[in-house]
């Protein structure tokens, strides 16, 4: 027992530890109190660019998404607070938007009246009408628009469209 005494006597003169160190340790420095009250203020953040963030309400510089409340922990995770049906509007709204960015970058020349989606998301661009002029096949989006007569040129019959649906390439 004298030996365990001893040992302790010696432990703690080498490794001295206030009390008023064994308190701020358990309370936590300033410093963590105010990271720790940062990490939890509340943020507003977009459903679908989670990197768009506010410390108020409003919309998404990107996509004009109302943004929604969420802590910077809950900032991945903002999407998973809609319902199935609004991320397929917000899905629907954001390739919207892409197909125009891509239209004014010369990127998409879609031949039908409401621009395929298929080639966005397939090849981030849309060369179908250049090649329904050339006599090529077009995506099979856009050949089933030209059968419900959804052509965006007029001059162009349906029976003269064409597409590969196994094997299309832009």
């Amino acid at each position: 027992m004298r030996r365990i005494l001893v040992f302790l006597f010696f432990c703690m003169a080498a490794f001295p530890i206030s009390p008023s160190s064994l308190i701020t340790q358990a309370q936590g420095s300033p410093e963590q109190e105010t990271q720790a009250t940062s990490q939890t203020k509340e943020q507003y953040a977009c459903p679908m660019h989670p990197d768009v963030t506010s410390d108020k309400p409003g919309s998404c510089s990107k996509c004009g998404m109302a943004l929604v409340r969420s802590t910077p922990q809950e900032k991945d995770s903002v999407q998973t607070k809609l319902t199935p049906p609004e991320r397929i509007r917000a899905a629907k709204r954001m390739l919207q938007a892409a197909k125009s960015e891509l239209t004014r970058q010369g990127k998409y020349n879609c031949c039908i009246e409401e621009p395929c989606s298929q080639c966005a998301l397939d090849h981030q661009s849309c060369p179908c009408y250049d090649d329904l002029k050339k006599g090529k096949p077009v995506c099979p989006e856009c050949y089933g628009g030209w059968q419900r007569g959804e052509g965006r040129d007029k001059k162009v019959k349906k029976s003269d469209v064409k597409t590969q649906f196994s094997s299309h390439k832009h």
